[in-house]
């Protein structure tokens, strides 16, 4: 029985740019090329703005909806290319996004179809293929998630006949059900500092998906305050961390060797698209080992929205007070009444 290898190149959790394609490893001997690619070419007007949504198929729809997107495949493997291209599932778990091989099917894949299921591509040539998502009139709300796979085999080089597979995808992130979109949010819950086994310090962030769709995070550290007056960052956050409705899982940031343990001031900036949330806690790195977890507060942060209103509140009563007190000195006088004296 022949062997199978799969490599898999779908990018999890990274945001890139809406030109950027997803490749597939290539060999050490094509090191020059970059592999098979693939890449949205449109999104919805409404989405424009969103990061997320011009690089993966994200949409919210009623049932009986028709969502029509269409992806480029590019061939840059330093020879001509044969492409199979076709929908398969995907699903959330443990903080990433797992799409499944050889066409495995939900119910999100089965209503995908593609303009063509096969490419043949000359070196350094792109085309394009058309995704059409047929939401049934029946279909379960909620969100559902799939896979556009375009993937290449070759037998191997040095005869052992084991078969390579590379994969590269485009996800899909479909909500379906009545009126507007659900809304996203998320919430930092707590800060831990640890080093590993080398000795690098690191910091994790424990985040809550509290919205009504999957999250994509990325994101920041900076440290301040440290031993004397010490800064250092913005460090980024590592990518690969998805978010399925509900689920918490932590986000990691590893910094350098040389920090001191400290304490310092660790503020995390963590985005999803649009959304973007803040925390700032007092973080002491240990020796070795995992250090302390610090739960998040609201600290300064709600104490700026309550002094914040607090002060919006006192500026509009005062401004309706100076313009009720200008507007009874508009007012005219009533005329004095002057009582008839007595004619002497």
């Amino acid at each position: 029985m022949r062997a199978l290898l799969t490599l898999i190149a779908l990018v999890t959790g990274t945001l890139l740019p809406a030109t950027g394609a997803f490749v597939a490893p290539a060999s050490a001997d094509d090191h020059d090329h970059t592999g098979v690619g693939i890449r949205l070419v449109d999104a919805p007007v409404a989405t424009r703005n969103n990061p997320r949504a011009q690089i993966y198929i994200i949409d919210h729809v009623a049932p009986g909806t028709l969502v029509e997107r269409r992806i480029e495949v590019s061939n840059d493997t330093g020879k001509d290319a044969q492409i199979e291209v076709y929908p398969a599932a995907a699903t959330i778990e443990g903080g990433s996004f797992l799409g499944l091989e050889a066409a495995t099917p939900n119910e999100l894949s089965t209503w995908t179809t593609l303009s063509r299921d096969e490419l043949k591509l000359a070196d350094g040539v792109k085309d394009m293929v058309h995704v059409r998502i047929d939401v049934p009139t029946n279909a379960p709300p909620g969100e559902q998630y799939a896979v556009v796979w375009a993937q290449t085999t070759s037998g191997a080089k040095d005869g052992s006949g084991v078969t390579q597979v590379s994969r590269v995808g485009i996800r899909i992130y479909l909500s379906v059900g009545p009126g507007g979109e659900p809304a996203s949010d998320f919430k930092i819950e707590s800060l831990t500092s640890a080093r590993d086994s080398s000795g690098t310090p690191m910091v994790s962030a424990e985040i809550h998906n509290t919205g009504g769709r999957a999250l994509d995070l990325s994101g920041t550290l900076k440290l301040t305050s440290g031993p004397g007056g010490l800064s250092a960052g913005p460090f980024p956050v590592t990518l690969g961390t998805t978010l399925g409705v509900g689920a918490t899982e932590p986000i990691t940031v590893r910094l350098d060797e040389q920090l001191p343990n400290g304490p310092w001031e660790a503020r995390v900036r963590v985005t999803s698209g649009l959304l973007t949330k803040t925390a700032q806690e007092t973080l002491t790195f240990p020796d070795a080992g995992a250090g302390e977890t610090v739960a998040v507060t609201a600290g300064l942060g709600i104490w700026w929205w309550i002094g914040g209103g607090a002060l919006g509140l006192g500026l509009l009563t005062l401004a309706w007070w100076l313009l009720t007190r200008r507007r009874r000195r508009a007012e005219p006088h009533p005329p004095l009444l002057v009582a008839p004296q007595a004619m002497t």
